[in-house]
């Protein structure tokens, strides 16, 4: 039977300029599985596939969508046009007959083909669905299946690639896929990373990383993407973790992603829109927040230990996400906040016991610098992560969350060194900078914001009386 839709699905003004230079061409892939969808984007990703795909014919296109392509060299080659938030990619079908290009693809609903020429064919209201491999009725029935038997054999990626569609259009996975993923998901692990941060990027940006994570886990897909984290599934619950290590992890993505970063204006306040423009880095972060653990586990009096596993686990996080495509900035976010995930939760203990001092607080925000409210962030989802109970009693900690960004809000945020480096060295009597300059400014900011020192005059007293000491 014949799969007829309305043209107008598939109108759009740069679709019909293909049709000027293309004797035959054909939409396919996701701009045609969303539109049969009615999903919406606020920008245009077109894929094309064409015949004698030619000079003449790309020079032709270069003047109807004004851009000139840039070459990706894959399997085959594509010449991907892209103007401001428009992409259109345009290669040459792959095998005989559109047909063959069709069933060769990744899943069905991603194998359904519309003739460009059909779209713009005078008192011609519909267009014919080209789809070989049942894909019209997947989309239906909301199902991911792969469009032949060896799909995930033949590029690995199409398992995570899979993951991701199944989570942005709330879909469910056929048997094929649930049975086929698992035995190919080891080789994700030898695919390019950038291929991988292409998949991760988009559900990051969707907000559907933590989902997507624990059916990772259950197509065994999660420690080949993840290969820093195998050994976390080993550590059972302790102390007051309630659950073992991996679901720990899991959970602590799960409500940073859902209520740590959402709900962060509430508790930080001000500070809130520094953390949220890094919020996709923070999802990755919080899943490789413990990954020092493994590492460092111990045992003392029947209970096991981690010492020093944010300290171990801070270079192997930041190594992770530079591994991974996402770069150095992001590097630098998870070294930071895996460096000093732990510090909330002391400065928590001491201010529930009233014992948490001005000191104490000061140097958390310096050692975290830049990254402190992210730490805080994280802490967050960690804290609830931690204990069906703690999870419960939130509100306690996000109290003194608001009352650290209170601190940085009145101390801090404004805090300048009443001396120059320059006026250190002249009551010191230095001919030139050298490391104690340094350490004393340190300082005196310190008592500065513990409000030990509060005037110039108090500031020059202190570096008077502050000793250098050779030998060091």
């Amino acid at each position: 039977m014949e799969k007829r839709v309305h043209k107008i699905t598939f109108y759009h003004p740069k679709v019909e300029r293909l049709g000027k230079c293309l004797d035959e061409a054909y939409l396919v892939g996701g701009f045609v599985r969303d539109r049969l969808l009615r999903v919406r984007k606020d920008y245009l990703d077109v894929d094309v596939v064409a015949k004698g795909l030619d000079e003449e014919k790309i020079e032709c296109l270069e003047r109807e969508l004004s851009a000139r392509p840039f070459v990706i060299e894959k399997n085959k080659k594509v010449y991907s046009f892209v103007k401001g938030e428009e992409r259109i990619d345009i290669s040459e079908i792959d095998g005989e007959t559109i047909e063959e290009d069709l069933k060769k693809r990744d899943f069905t609903i991603n194998a359904i083909g519309v003739d460009v020429r059909e779209i713009f064919t005078p008192f011609n209201d519909d267009v014919l669905l080209i789809d070989p491999t049942g894909g019209y009725e997947d989309l239906i029935r909301g199902v991911i299946r792969p469009a032949y038997e060896n799909s995930l054999k033949d590029d690995p990626l199409r398992i995570l690639r899979g993951v991701r569609l199944k989570n942005l259009l709330d879909f469910e996975y056929s048997e094929e896929f649930l049975k086929k993923a698992p035995q190919e998901a080891e080789k994700l692990s030898d695919v390019p990373e950038e291929r991988i941060r292409e998949e991760l990027l988009k559900l990051l940006k969707a907000d559907r990383f933590s989902p997507a994570l624990r059916e990772m886990v259950e197509l065994k897909a999660f420690f080949p993407v993840f290969k820093e984290l195998r050994g976390v599934e080993k550590i059972p619950p302790s102390g007051l973790h309630q659950f073992d290590l991996l679901e720990h992890t899991l959970r602590t993505v799960e409500f940073t992603e859902n209520f740590a970063l959402p709900e962060a204006p509430t508790y930080l306040k001000e500070f809130a829109e520094k953390v949220l423009k890094d919020k996709e880095a923070l999802k990755l972060v919080a899943l490789y927040h413990d990954v020092g653990k493994p590492l460092t586990v111990g045992e003392k009096e029947g209970r096991l230990t981690f010492y020093g596993h944010d300290r171990v686990g801070a270079p192997i996080a930041r190594d992770a996400l530079i591994r991974l495509g996402f770069g150095k900035e992001w590097g630098k976010i998870a070294y930071k906040v895996v460096r000093n995930h732990l510090r909330p939760f002391f400065l928590f203990e001491l201010y529930k016991k009233g014992k948490l001092t001005d000191r104490a607080v000061y140097r958390f925000f310096r050692d975290a610098g830049n990254y402190a409210f992210h730490t805080l962030a994280v802490s967050v989802g960690d804290y609830m992560a931690t204990s069906e109970e703690m999870a419960e009693k939130v509100n306690d900690y996000l109290d003194f969350i608001g009352y650290l960004a209170s601190f940085y809000r009145e101390r801090l945020k404004d805090l300048k060194p009443l001396l120059s480096g320059k006026e250190i060295m002249e009551i010191k009597g230095f001919e030139r900078p050298n490391r104690w300059v340094g350490r004393i400014k340190e300082k005196m900011l310190e008592l500065q914001a513990t409000g030990k020192i509060k005037t110039k005059e108090e500031a020059v007293a202190f570096v008077k009386g502050f000793t250098v000491r050779e030998e060091e």
